[in-house]
């Protein structure tokens, strides 16, 4: 099912840079109709750089949203990209240390240690490029979402099989909040989706207003239409 509530979107050719499994199913969650083109640029980038980590997420997002756009826009073999959606997540403990994907499984048990019994903070970035109708490439939209989360004393036999699993890797701070480390989490403020990788209503309130930019465009186009016809 398409966004039928968002008429104008349900037209445009919307690509998503990014091969997380998990951000595809929140957009078909949503009704989305769209492509995947995974960005080339490594996404390693230094965290301690930044002041601040929303900064980071945000510059890794926006990072991975040109690189697809620029992409799209360049190779014919690739789909025509009318709105970009990247995005970044990270997790953060005491609010300097970030925790990305783990590298192996000693380091994905490393991360776990470190958020065991604590409180932190998942944090994504998510950057919106829409194709511009104007004399420049694109127009951009950008936000960050962060939620808190508490975890539990997770007990070592429970980590060691759990790291076994394979289930920490490919994720940042080295946990799902979608499959068994559920049971790690005493409680969340905030957007549960965040965690997830995508936070789906904050996203669904951008384009909105992306649709609603596009009706404002179209009524100022009309408008000088007719001032040039009288």
């Amino acid at each position: 099912m398409k966004l039928s509530w968002l008429p104008w979107l349900s037209k445009q050719k919307i690509v998503l840079a990014s091969a997380s499994p998990r951000r595809s199913e929140i957009l078909s969650d949503m009704g989305l109709d769209f492509k995947i083109v995974t960005t080339l640029k490594d996404d390693a980038n230094d965290p301690s750089a930044f002041d601040l980590k929303e900064d980071y997420v945000h510059y890794t997002a926006r990072m991975k949203a040109v690189e697809v756009f620029e992409r799209c826009r360049d190779d014919p073999s690739l789909p025509d990209a009318d709105i970009v959606i990247g995005a970044d997540t990270v997790v953060v403990l005491d609010k300097f240390n970030v925790l990305e994907k783990p590298r192996d499984a000693e380091d994905a048990k490393r991360m776990l240690l470190e958020l065991s019994g604590k409180k932190h903070t998942a944090m994504t970035g998510v950057v919106i490029l829409r194709k511009s109708p104007e004399n420049k490439p694109y127009d951009e939209m950008a936000f960050v979402t962060k939620t808190d989360v508490d975890f539990f004393e997770i007990d070592d036999g429970i980590l060691d099989t759990y790291v076994a699993s394979g289930e920490p890797f490919g994720k940042a701070g080295a946990y799902g909040i979608q499959g068994p480390a559920s049971l790690f989490v005493r409680g969340i403020h905030g957007d549960y989706w965040n965690v997830v990788g995508l936070p789906k209503s904050r996203l669904y309130q951008e384009l909105l207003s992306l649709e609603n930019m596009k009706k404002e465009e179209e009524k100022m186009s009309f408008i000088i239409f007719l001032a040039h016809a009288i």
